[in-house]
């Protein structure tokens, strides 16, 4: 199965609506990477590279994680050829996309249950992570950077909560992908360009209407395929 584009749009456009979001969480360390450890500040091309590893990891991790919680999906769903299957999958992720749109539009937290979830398994991730805050280099900024995305956070949870209702391997880590490469932009810019490009994503108009266009994928994704079966139309699975 490929990723659907509707699905991986509505990723991407919500990937950039939390990045104010990402920002708060990982800002600081995107920053410190490009300070090192010995107090010598580096030059802006060195902390541009240090903030493309670190993201570089991170939507590696996310990319994983999808194709984890895809193939968990799609052994726990049997067989996806069942009669109707593929119409409740779509709905499932429709609405988690919905949910996640509500969120960045409206601050509504409905996906704060699911981000619970991961509290324990960050538990075990942290101390991995703050030891490697104290080094600096190359491996040091990548491995960071996957360690971090596994950081509890109610966007990125319910973005996997999508990828497991997607129940694909393949869709389901092109979502995670193309959420984290949503957010990839604010995390990576620097200088000026950073602060303009922060200023626009917080503005409450930025977030009300790219939160409401992944509510209207969200509800393309769920209802298409009914829509499609009402009319005589073949659902792919």
């Amino acid at each position: 199965m490929t990723p659907d584009p509707t699905t991986l749009g509505a990723a991407f456009i919500a990937g950039i609506a939390g990045s104010a979001h990402c920002m708060g969480m990982c800002g600081g360390i995107v920053a410190s990477l490009g300070l090192g450890t010995a107090g010598e500040r580096s030059g802006p091309w060195r902390s541009l590279g240090y903030a493309l590893l670190y993201n570089g990891g991170r939507i590696a991790s996310y990319t994983v994680a999808g194709v984890i919680v895809g193939s968990v999906g799609l052994l726990a769903g049997g067989s996806l050829q069942a009669p109707g299957t593929g119409v409740v999958l779509r709905a499932i992720t429709g609405l988690v996309l919905i949910a996640i749109g509500l969120q960045v539009a409206f601050g509504l937290r409905l996906l704060q249950p699911i981000e619970r979830v991961g509290l324990r398994l960050w538990g075990r991730i942290a101390p991995l992570a703050r030891g490697l805050m104290a080094r600096r280099g190359a491996w040091a900024a990548v491995g960071l950077g996957a360690l971090w995305g596994w950081l509890p956070c109610g966007l990125v949870y319910g973005m996997l909560f999508a990828a497991l209702a997607a129940a694909n391997p393949v869709e389901s880590g092109g979502l995670m992908a193309a959420f984290g490469l949503g957010t990839a932009p604010a995390m990576i810019a620097t200088g000026a360009f950073a602060s303009r490009f922060r200023r626009y994503t917080h503005h409450p108009r930025f977030r009300r209407i790219a939160g409401l266009v992944v509510i209207g994928l969200g509800l393309w994704t769920a209802l298409a395929p009914i829509v499609m079966l009402m009319g005589g139309g073949h659902v792919m699975p």
